[in-house]
């Protein structure tokens, strides 16, 4: 054939065989992945099943061509099979081995799962979905590992009820209780399930009546909160993944709150103050009781009135005019005086500004409650009894809280609010001449939402007592304009007020808290306190000269800071900040005399001995 040619007519019927061939394959390939049925779809159909239209683009699925191995996790939300067309006279069995082999799953029917299926084609269905269909009510599957085992309805009923498969698993809690974990978790479990919580905590702590001792807690269980879950694994997964959703670290909430109390105290005496005769008061005598001397009875003096006593001539007044204006020790007085007539003009005006101001930071856990105090505990004796014998019994002591109060709970909300039940109040008290407390308080409860971070302002309590006192001589002191010099008028105005300023602060980690600043905080607060100290007191000179020996230290000058601190250890051996300081320079300056120190040998010898110590 080597040096031939091929006539035209022969091209001509290859071309024309060629282009038929690339036609019939064209059309099977539409007729494969098309969802029109065709007559090459009609012709394929009657082969026993057809599968025609792509798997999807899951993971290591790239087409009709290759294999892959599915599970329902992969083929419910990501495989997508576009078609699928059965006999009408096939099994449910052949249909699951159609789908065990074409995705590779291990499907595994029980002996008792047998029957025709209902359905000849699907459109546009997942794996699952394909799954159900072919199974509907009468069958149902479960997935155990890389297998998907099918049951009839009785066999899968009661494959749930067998006791046989029921474990038993422990959970240790962190945040929540027991009893709470054990009340959420019981909806998600069986009716043969068993659920046990370990003995609650105590709540609140005991200091006992003499404030040491009191009860512990005995033998208590000192571990987390625990609860033992006995079921079928099924819910024993939901109840973890339950316990998993609660049991989360609670949030916290971090109030700054500034508490003003203001009280202005205003008062007023102005009167004119008249007396006669120096004042010597109106009064008689008072009688004298009977009495022997010796055989001789006395029977006393008989009493005598203020008007006999002066028709008697002895010294008195038959009028006496005083006390409209108080005689205070302050304020304006003048008048005169002239024999035994003195008359004063009497004005004083008294003004008392009080002002407190309180600002605490609290922190508190979601839903508790935090409180703070700044006042004072006034002591009483509650209740006196008096027996038959006229023995009086002092009861027990109790006591009166004022001062300036703030109690809230926070409850946060998921969008950055913080809702608060919250109870200012400002009170003060005192106990009377018979030991009975009075107390004056203002205060309210609200329930307010705040957001994160701003700060809101209680005001409003307000309260203002004014007080007007007048004493006259009656008719003399309501006479116009010279009733003036009858009468005396005081006039007292308290006004209070109480301003509470909240800015609540949502805390997810607690160095939000800022500790660390709080802390240095007291530290200056601590050295402030001692310069205040008088420059020859005993602590003031340990300090002072402490402070100088770190300065010489960070300077380099080790003999002079160790000079310093021989002073210091002198006057405090026990100063535990000089004593460390003295090691540090030992040691990097001498180490070998870093060894030889008293405290280290010390240590070294109750090392050696403590084995001989253990065995006596």
């Amino acid at each position: 054939m080597r040096g031939k040619k091929i006539s035209s007519s022969k091209i001509k019927i290859l071309k024309y065989l060629f282009t038929n061939a690339f036609l019939l394959a064209l059309m099977v390939a539409i007729a494969v992945g098309g969802n029109d049925k065709g007559p090459i779809e009609n012709y394929l159909s009657q082969n026993p099943i057809q599968n025609s239209g792509d798997v999807g683009d899951a993971e290591g699925i790239q087409g009709t061509g290759e294999s892959a191995s599915l599970s329902l996790a992969d083929t419910s939300t990501t495989v997508k099979i576009q078609s699928i067309s059965f006999k009408k006279d096939w099994g449910i069995r052949d249909a699951l081995n159609f789908l065990g082999a074409r995705y590779q799953t291990n499907i595994v029917p029980s002996p008792k799962v047998d029957g025709l299926i209902t359905i000849t084609n699907l459109y546009d269905v997942t794996f699952e979905q394909a799954l159900e269909a072919i199974l509907g009510h009468s069958f149902k599957y479960e997935q155990q590992d890389n297998f998907i085992k099918v049951y009839t309805a009785e066999e899968y009923k009661a494959l749930k009820e067998d006791q046989s498969r029921m474990i038993y698993k422990v959970f240790t809690l962190y945040y929540i209780t027991a009893e709470e974990a054990k009340k959420l978790t019981s909806p998600v479990l069986s009716k043969a399930g068993i659920i046990q919580e370990s003995t609650k905590a105590e709540v609140g702590i005991s200091a006992g009546k003499e404030g040491v001792g009191g009860d512990t807690g005995g033998n208590s269980m000192a571990l987390h909160d625990t609860i033992v879950i006995y079921d079928y694994p099924e819910n024993i997964s939901k109840a973890e993944e339950l316990i998993a959703s609660i049991d989360v670290r609670p949030q916290q909430v971090l109030i700054e709150a500034t508490i003003l109390s203001a009280t202005l105290t205003e008062g007023m005496e102005f009167g004119i103050d008249w007396n006669l005769l120096n004042g010597v008061s109106l009064k008689g005598t008072s009688a004298t009781e009977d009495y022997a001397t010796g055989n001789t009875v006395d029977r006393g003096k008989e009493s005598t009135t203020p008007i006999a006593q002066i028709a008697s001539g002895v010294d008195g007044t038959a009028m006496e005019s005083f006390g409209f204006a108080k005689l205070a020790t302050g304020g304006l007085r003048i008048g005169i005086t002239s024999g035994n007539l003195a008359g004063f003009i009497n004005a004083l005006e008294t003004i008392t500004d009080i002002t407190i101001l309180a600002n605490p930071k609290i922190l508190a856990l979601n839903k508790q409650s935090g409180t703070v105090f700044i006042g004072k505990s006034i002591g009483y004796r509650d209740r006196t009894t008096i027996d038959a014998s006229g023995q009086a019994t002092v009861g027990e002591v109790s006591f009166l809280d004022t001062g300036t109060k703030l109690s809230f709970r926070p409850y946060i909300a998921n969008d950055g609010y913080v809702r608060m039940e919250i109870y200012p109040q400002d009170s003060s008290g005192d106990l009377d001449a018979q030991g009975i407390p009075t107390k004056t308080t203002a205060e309210l409860t609200t329930n307010i939402m705040v957001k994160d971070g701003e700060t809101i302002v209680i005001g409003g309590l307000f309260r203002d007592a004014v007080t007007t006192t007048r004493s006259q001589i009656p008719l003399l002191g309501d006479l116009p304009l010279i009733g003036a010099a009858f009468r005396g008028t005081t006039d007292n105005n308290v006004r209070q007020e109480v301003i509470v300023i909240l800015t609540p602060h949502i805390v997810r980690e607690p160095k939000e808290t800022l500790g660390d600043a709080r802390a240095v905080d007291i530290a200056r607060k601590r050295v402030g306190a001692k310069d205040e100290l008088q420059w020859v007191s005993r602590t003031r000179l340990i300090e002072d000269r402490y402070a100088k020996a770190v300065k010489f230290y960070l300077q380099g000058d080790n003999k002079s800071a160790m000079r310093e601190l021989v002073v210091v250890l002198e006057l405090r051996p026990t100063y535990l900040e000089a004593i460390r300081l003295k090691e540090r320079i030992i040691s990097e300056t001498s180490p070998e005399d870093a060894d030889r120190m008293e405290r280290t040998m010390l240590e070294a010898i109750e090392q050696q001995e403590a084995s001989n110590w253990r065995r006596r």
